[in-house]
């Protein structure tokens, strides 16, 4: 029995049960938050009056925005000299949304392990295509954000200030530019640490691991730079946001205090919901629906109970497809491991 491995697997469990009741409690205080200011009276009331074929139209537009997730995502892992099939590549991406509800940033090490799994494709470069996936998303909706602050600046600018930058500046005391500067400096000094002790750190055992990771990071990574198929991942990445503001549009008309907001209405409320879904808690839960009612009661003076019940439908109606849709592909890739290790079996068993 190896006893020296029990330490480091206590550690490792031990980081995980930490890491996982932190972001569990923060979830709980926003929903927390987000529930205990709501007139639920008010709220069954604007959702009897919600139309709910607009509210299923999202839902599918939200669906198609993921199938088309997964088939950029297929793009960019070619230039690694492999083809998944959108079938196995689409159950992956389905598994991010699902395990995202059990743990934030889980998603996207469970569909790189899914699709290790089924496409025999490494992980370590797997991680490398989400990062740069995630790493184009951001600047996508870094450009979103501030086109629609310009848009109007006198009211969605107004609000982005007002309601999201000036309380982080006050909650951090107005430091916050001298953490990123301390953050810069100790990843610098530390960069050189490395540098000139990289003989002595290589011999460790667990050093040797993180290069191998960062070393099919960045295998990953240079994929993205050599994509065969540039216009087509362009074109997706722009249906994919496309996709993302018609579900927000559709969401939009469900509603009769919302109907009648225009098109940049519905594409402030999709940045509003992005940003809210990015937040470090299990499916946006609680941030999404403070973030969209905070946007509705501020800039449109929407009543409080309807602007809960926006939020709610909005997030609860994706919830719902990520979390369905997410257990089917669950359930397919677990069948489809039983019948590779089933076939292995057999394989080895005869003479």
């Amino acid at each position: 029995m190896d006893t020296a491995a029990t330490p480091r697997s206590t550690k490792k469990i031990v980081f995980e049960v930490l890491k996982y009741t932190l972001f569990s409690a923060l979830t709980v205080y926003l929903v927390w938050a987000f529930v205990r200011s709501v007139d639920w009276q008010k709220v069954s009331q604007a959702l009897k009056q919600a139309n709910y074929w607009w509210v299923g139209l999202s839902m599918l537009v939200g669906w198609l925005a993921i199938l088309v997730r997964a088939q950029r995502w297929r793009i960019i892992i070619e230039p690694l000299n492999y083809r998944p099939s959108l079938k196995n590549t689409y159950d992956a991406v389905m598994l991010t949304y699902l395990a995202n509800f059990a743990l934030p940033r889980l998603g996207e090490v469970v569909r790189c392990g899914a699709l290790r799994k089924t496409e025999k494709i490494p992980f370590d470069s797997l991680l490398g295509t989400v990062v740069l996936e995630r790493v184009f998303d951001l600047f996508c909706l870094l450009i979103i954000v501030v086109s629609v602050i310009f848009l109007r600046m006198e009211t969605f600018g107004a609000f982005m200030y007002d309601k999201i930058w000036q309380p982080l500046i006050e909650k951090t005391n107005g430091s916050i530019s001298t953490w990123l500067l301390m953050v810069a400096a100790a990843g610098f000094v530390g960069l050189i640490l490395i540098i000139v002790f990289r003989k002595k750190i290589m011999k460790i055992g667990w050093a040797q691991k993180i290069v191998k990771l960062f070393s099919g990071l960045a295998d990953g990574l240079k994929a993205g730079f050599r994509l065969k198929k540039k216009n087509q991942f362009l074109v997706y990445t722009s249906l994919i946001w496309v996709l993302y503001f018609l579900q927000s549009f559709t969401i939009m008309k469900a509603m009769p205090d919302t109907n009648g907001l225009l098109m940049s209405d519905a594409l402030f409320l999709m940045v509003v919901g992005a940003l809210g879904w990015v937040m470090p808690v299990q499916g946006g839960m609680g941030a999404f629906h403070y973030m969209i009612s905070l946007a509705l009661i501020g800039v449109y003076s929407i009543d409080a109970g309807t602007a809960n019940a926006f939020a709610i439908i909005s997030h609860e109606s994706q919830a719902v497809v990520m979390i369905f849709f997410g257990f089917i592909s669950l359930i397919a890739i677990t069948l489809k491991f039983k019948v590779q290790s089933s076939t292995h079996t057999t394989l080895n068993l005869k003479p």
